[in-house]
C-alpha cells in the first residue's frame, strides 16, 4: 500500500477533534458498533499521519463500505428512516476517515461534522443538545477557517475570536426567522421513528407490576401551568387510557374505534379549572386531563371517547402542548340507560378465575343490595386488614393472580389494588372500570409549575352509580392515604424509597427544581413556540392581520436589511487607511526630489535620502536638510510645536528642484 502524503498535523487534529465532538451526542441512541468503528478508524488515521500505519488500500476500504453497509441493515432491517440514516452517517464519517489524503478531504469530513451535530435534534430537542450544539458549531466553524486557509494556522485563541465574530452575524438572521418564518401545523423535526423505539410512560393495557416498573424511572411526564389556584392533591388525578377489557390477569383499552362515542351525557357543576399542559412525547394517541375535562373545548385535532378519554388523532411523537378546562364537580352519563352496551361491558368478567374474590364480591351484594354499601366493603376491607402498599410485591399466580393477592400475599402497588377492587366491583354486578394515569405531581418553587413525573404513575376504579354517573374511587387510598395527600415516597413503609439521589439530599433537589424550571422556559419559549404564539407575537408587534405573505416579505426586507447593514461594515472596516497629513506632504517632497536625485529607496531613511541629495545636489543641501529635520520633530517628538506642521507644509511648497 502506498503511504498517504503528509496533511500539517493541525489541520488534521482540529477536523478529528471536530468529528469526534458530533459523534458524542449519538452515543445516546446509536448501536456500539458504528461508534466503535469511528474509533478505530480515528486512531487508525492518526496513526498513519504518523507514519505508524498506512491507510487502507481500495481493496481494504471496499471491503470495510460492504461491510458497514451491511452492519446497518441487518440492524435495522433498512438502509434509510431516521436511526438507520443517522447511524450510516457516522459509518460513512468513519470510512472517508480512512482516505484523508488532501485538505479537500479533511473539509468533507467537517461539513459531515455540521450534519452529524444537526441529526441530534431529530432524536430530540432538549436544551442539553441546544446547549452542547452552540460550543461544537464554533469549533467546526474554527476548524473550517484553519482547515481551508493556504496561510499557516493562526493562534487557536486569534481563530475562535474570528469564527466568534463571523457566526455572531449570524445571530440576527436566526432570531428574524425564528419569529417571522411561519410555522407549519406539526413540528418542523417530526420524522417517523422505528416502532420499537423506546419509550418510557404509561401502556394501554395493566397487569401486576406494570406500573410498579414505572416507579423506577424519574422522567417528566409533562408539566401543567395553572391559570389560578392549583388544585389541592386529592383533585390532582390526571386521566389517561381507561381500561375496560379483563382477562383475568390483564385489563386492556376497549378496542372499538368510535369517534361518535362522545359520552352520553357530562353535566358541569361549578367553577371550571383552566390550565395548559406541555406533554412530553409518549409515542400514543391519548392526552391527560383532569377530571372532568369539557368536551367543547378540546385541542385542535383531538375528540373525546364515551370513557372520557382524551384522545389525539395522530401519536404524540414529539413535545406537545395543549390547553384544557376541567370541572371538579361533575356528572357523567348519569341518567343513562342501566341496559346501555358500555355499562354491559363493564359488567364483564371471565367466571372462570378467581373466583374466590367473585365469591366475595357476590356475598357483599346478597347481603346489602345498596350498591354503596357493597363499595364501602370492599374499602373497608382494604383499610381495616393487612393489606400493605409496597414497591416490592411478591409474584402472584399467574391464573388467578387477584385471588393470590387478596387471599393470600395481600402486599401490593395501586394496579393490585385497582385491578382487585375493579374486578369484585363487577363481579358484584356494578360497572367498574380502570385508569391509568398520573396522581400529584410537584410545584416547582421557581417556576410556579407543575411537574408530573413517570414516578407519579397511579391506577384507580370507577364505578358507576345511578343518578351519580361515574364515580372516581381509589381502593389505593384507603391502604395507604398518604399516596394521594404527599406522594408514592411517603406513603411507601419503613425501609423502601424511589430510587432517584435528589430525594436524599436538599441541595440537589432544589439544583433539579432550577432545572426543571430551565426546561420548562426552553419548552414554553423555544421549542413550544406554535403558529398560535407566533402571531399573537407578531399582532403584539404591531402586524395587523398576520398572513403568509406579509410574514415571508417582512422576513426578507429585515434579513437584507441585515445582510446590507453587514456588508456595510465590512467593506468600511476593508477602506483603504488614509494617511496622516505629516506623512502624505512628506511623500510629495520624496516626489520632487526624485526628478534628480531618484526615488527614495524602502531601506533608505530621512536622514539617508537627505544626505544623499545633499551629496549629488549641494545646492538643496539647505533646504532639504531644514525639511527633513522638520519632518522629523514632528514625528517622533509630539511635544513640539504643533504650528511646527505648517512651516512644514510651506518648506515643502517654496523647494524648487
Amino acid at each position: 500500500m502506498n503511504r498517504s502524503p503528509r496533511i500539517d498535523t493541525p489541520k488534521l487534529l482540529w477536523t478529528l477533534a471536530c468529528i469526534s465532538a458530533a459523534v458524542i451526542p449519538h452515543l445516546i441512541h446509536l448501536p456500539p458498533w458504528p461508534l466503535g468503528l469511528m474509533l478505530v478508524t480515528l486512531i487508525w488515521r492518526l496513526a498513519a499521519h504518523r507514519g505508524q500505519l498506512p491507510l487502507p488500500g481500495a481493496l481494504l476500504r471496499l471491503l470495510l463500505a460492504v461491510i458497514g453497509f451491511s452492519g446497518v441493515f441487518f440492524s435495522y432491517g433498512t438502509i434509510t428512516g431516521l436511526d438507520a440514516g443517522s447511524t450510516l452517517l457516522v459509518v460513512m464519517a468513519a470510512l472517508k476517515l480512512t482516505e484523508t489524503r488532501t485538505v479537500r478531504d479533511l473539509i468533507v469530513l467537517l461539513l459531515v461534522s455540521y450534519f452529524l451535530i444537526v441529526t441530534q435534534f431529530l432524536f430530540g430537542q432538549s436544551i442539553l443538545i441546544g446547549l452542547y450544539s452552540v460550543p461544537v458549531i464554533w469549533l467546526i466553524t474554527t476548524a473550517l477557517s484553519q482547515v481551508s486557509s493556504p496561510a499557516a494556522a493562526m493562534p487557536w485563541r486569534r481563530a475562535f475570536s474570528q469564527s466568534g465574530l463571523l457566526l455572531a452575524h449570524a445571530v440576527p438572521l436566526m432570531l428574524i426567522a425564528f419569529v417571522l418564518f411561519p410555522r407549519l401545523s406539526g413540528p418542523f423535526w417530526a420524522i417517523p421513528r422505528s416502532e420499537n423505539t423506546a419509550t418510557t410512560g404509561l401502556s394501554d393495557e395493566m397487569s401486576p407490576g406494570s406500573i410498579t416498573r414505572l416507579l423506577q424511572s424519574d422522567a417528566v411526564a409533562f408539566r401543567a401551568s395553572f391559570d389560578d389556584t392549583v388544585p389541592p392533591p386529592e383533585q390532582r388525578y390526571w386521566r389517561g387510557p381507561v381500561l375496560s377489557k379483563f382477562d383475568g390477569r390483564t385489563w386492556s383499552v376497549f378496542q372499538k374505534r368510535d369517534r361518535e362515542i362522545t359520552p352520553v351525557s357530562i353535566d358541569l357543576i361549578g367553577e371550571a379549572t383552566g390550565y395548559e399542559i406541555t406533554l412530553e412525547p409518549h409515542q400514543s394517541d391519548w392526552l391527560f386531563s383532569l377530571e372532568q375535562a369539557n368536551p367543547a373545548g378540546l385541542p385542535p385535532r383531538s375528540y373525546m371517547t364515551s370513557d372520557r378519554r382524551v384522545m389525539r388523532i395522530k401519536p404524540v411523537t414529539q413535545l406537545y402542548q395543549y390547553r384544557l378546562e376541567s370541572w371538579v364537580q361533575h356528572r357523567a352519563n348519569a341518567n343513562i340507560d342501566t341496559g346501555h352496551w358500555t355499562l354491559e361491558r363493564d359488567r364483564q368478567f371471565p367466571e372462570n378465575h378467581n373466583k374466590r374474590a367473585q365469591e366475595l364480591a357476590q356475598s357483599w351484594r346478597a347481603d346489602a343490595d345498596d350498591t354503596a354499601a357493597v363499595i364501602g366493603r370492599a374499602l373497608s376491607m382494604f383499610r381495616e386488614q393487612e393489606f400493605i402498599y409496597t414497591l416490592t410485591p411478591p409474584r402472584l399466580d399467574p391464573t388467578d393472580p387477584v385471588d393470590d393477592f387478596l387471599f393470600s400475599t395481600r402486599r401490593g402497588f395501586c394496579e393490585h389494588y385497582a385491578s382487585a377492587f375493579t374486578l369484585m366491583m363487577r363481579a358484584a354486578g356494578i360497572p367498574a372500570r380502570v385508569v391509568l394515569g398520573y396522581q400529584g405531581g410537584e410545584l416547582n418553587p421557581f417556576a410556579q409549575h407543575m411537574t408530573v413525573r413517570q414516578s407519579d404513575a397511579h391506577a384507580w376504579s370507577e364505578v358507576w352509580l345511578a343518578g351519580r354517573g361515574w364515580v372516581r374511587v381509589d381502593p389505593t387510598a384507603a391502604v395507604a392515604p398518604d399516596r394521594v395527600q404527599l406522594g408514592v415516597a411517603d406513603a411507601l413503609p419503613e425501609g423502601e424509597s424511589l430510587p432517584g439521589l435528589f430525594r436524599a439530599y436538599a441541595w440537589i433537589r432544589q439544583l433539579q427544581f432550577g432545572w426543571d424550571a430551565l426546561n420548562n422556559g426552553w419548552n414554553q419559549w423555544v421549542l413550544g413556540f406554535s403558529r398560535e404564539e407566533q402571531l399573537t407575537l407578531l399582532r403584539a408587534l404591531g402586524m395587523k392581520r398576520p398572513g403568509l405573505r406579509k410574514m415571508l416579505l417582512t422576513m426578507i426586507g429585515l434579513i437584507t436589511l441585515v445582510l446590507g447593514a453587514v456588508a456595510v461594515h465590512l467593506i468600511w472596516q476593508s477602506r483603504p487607511v488614509a494617511r496622516d497629513p505629516l506623512a502624505r506632504t512628506y511623500q510629495r517632497f520624496c516626489r520632487k526630489v526624485a526628478r534628480i536625485a531618484g526615488q527614495r529607496a524602502d531601506h533608505e531613511g530621512p536622514l539617508d535620502f537627505a544626505n544623499r541629495i545633499a551629496a549629488s545636489q549641494p545646492a538643496l543641501a539647505g533646504p532639504v536638510s531644514e525639511i527633513t529635520r522638520l519632518y522629523l520633530n514632528l514625528r517622533y517628538f509630539p511635544a513640539t510645536d504643533p504650528g511646527n506642521l505648517a512651516q512644514f507644509k510651506r518648506a515643502v511648497r517654496a523647494l524648487r528642484v
